[in-house]
């Protein structure tokens, strides 16, 4: 049997796309780049099986649709395939944007929609203006090139988007992120001067790979015990919130900690501290959930960053986390009952201009309340109170 190169090729790469998703969505706890990345990733799965589709010229007539429907799927929304690449950069960058920014986000907005307009008319009324069918035969239609090359000019424009705000990407990840959307842009140049296998899509899952060796699987963020940001990359992800902090998106910042942490080390040995270390980070997502940031920053202390809107919810937030400790004391094997103190703070711009003052503010504030719990039991024995 011959198999066709562009079919290989094709299986090939949905294998690697299929792969650099299921080990992102894996992941205990997806930061908005994880987010952003398997939304693109899954826009690119689903331009290459409509790809698919369209190369395959199959006879029969349910053949034959799905020919055609691939055919203008791939023409109608392969756009999309970029601008999901610029959702992908662009959350590398500082989140506030000047009106220049905005209105660059606009017209890229506005050519996926004319583009999807053209082709959809186009195919509607036969015009033939991109692609046409003879019999079982696909062809290029009189403005194919002109399609392409509009294409290229559009990847071309967003890695000049990106070359002009590489200083507010975060400095680790650079190089990498402003070379993506180049390597896209010479799959494009392929597909549309060489033509026959998928390139365009061959060359962005090559690109996200490229991303997922260099960024995506970059562990020095991950802490090996919990599998949430240790203390650089939780440290990293709260300097870039105070320093992107826009009006009217306001966060705030939990440091919590396992009451009596010490004495479970002494009492019950360090492979019990480990497991109450694990057994709070659970509880921390099933809290707060994969949008907030949660990173282990040190010893039994972690940090949680939110974008609860009031007081009143973040304290029914830790109302909850409490619940869940006091359910899984219920059911769990931990030779000590999980206990925690907390404190919390919005961050304000105008007051906590300096980034440590303001983590110290917190760090002051769980204090606070560990002291008091402490003060509870000053008199009793940790063997009695079993922490």
């Amino acid at each position: 049997m011959n198999v066709p190169g562009w079919l290989v090729l094709n299986v090939y790469v949905g294998i690697i796309a299929v792969m650099l998703l299921a080990m992102t969505v894996s992941k205990k706890m997806l930061i908005r780049q994880d987010r952003s990345f398997v939304f693109m990733l899954a826009v690119i799965l689903f331009l290459l099986f409509a790809d698919s589709f369209h190369k395959a010229q199959l006879s029969s007539t349910l053949g034959q649709w799905l020919c055609h429907a691939g055919t203008y799927i791939v023409f109608a929304a392969d756009p999309v395939g970029y601008l999901s690449a610029l959702v992908y950069i662009d959350s590398w960058t500082a989140g506030t944007k000047d009106h220049a920014e905005k209105l660059f986000y606009d017209v890229v907005i506005c050519y996926v929609i004319v583009n999807f307009i053209l082709v959809t008319v186009s195919a509607v009324f036969r015009l033939d203006w991109f692609y046409y069918y003879q019999g079982t035969s696909y062809q290029h239609g009189r403005l194919y090139v002109v399609r392409g090359l509009m294409n290229m000019a559009f990847c071309a424009f967003i890695s000049l988007y990106i070359f002009l705000r590489r200083r507010q990407i975060m400095t680790n990840y650079t190089t990498v992120v402003v070379l993506f959307p180049l390597c896209i842009l010479l799959a494009g140049f392929l597909q549309v001067f060489i033509g026959g296998a998928s390139y365009e899509y061959a060359g962005s899952v090559l690109a996200c790979l490229m991303l997922f060796l260099k960024v995506q699987a970059h562990n020095v963020d991950t802490d090996y015990l919990t599998g949430l940001l240790n203390r650089r990359g939780i440290a990293s992800q709260l300097e870039y919130q105070c320093t992107h902090y826009r009006s009217g998106h306001s966060f705030l910042v939990y440091m919590i900690d396992i009451d009596f942490f010490k004495q479970i080390n002494d009492e019950y040995g360090h492979h019990a501290g480990d497991e109450a270390l694990k057994a709070l980070a659970g509880l921390l997502l099933d809290t707060f959930g994969k949008k907030a940031s949660i990173g282990r920053y040190g010893g039994d202390e972690f940090l949680v960053i939110d974008f609860e809107s009031s007081k009143q919810g973040a304290e029914k937030k830790l109302k909850e986390l409490d619940s869940r400790c006091q359910i899984f004391n219920q059911h769990c094997k931990l030779d000590c009952p999980l206990s925690f103190s907390a404190g919390f703070a919005f961050y304000d711009p105008e007051i906590d201009s300096d980034v440590d003052k303001f983590f110290h503010h917190i760090d002051e504030l769980m204090y606070e309340q560990k002291r008091s719990h402490h003060a509870l039991r000053n008199n009793i024995s940790f063997s009695e109170t079993g922490c």
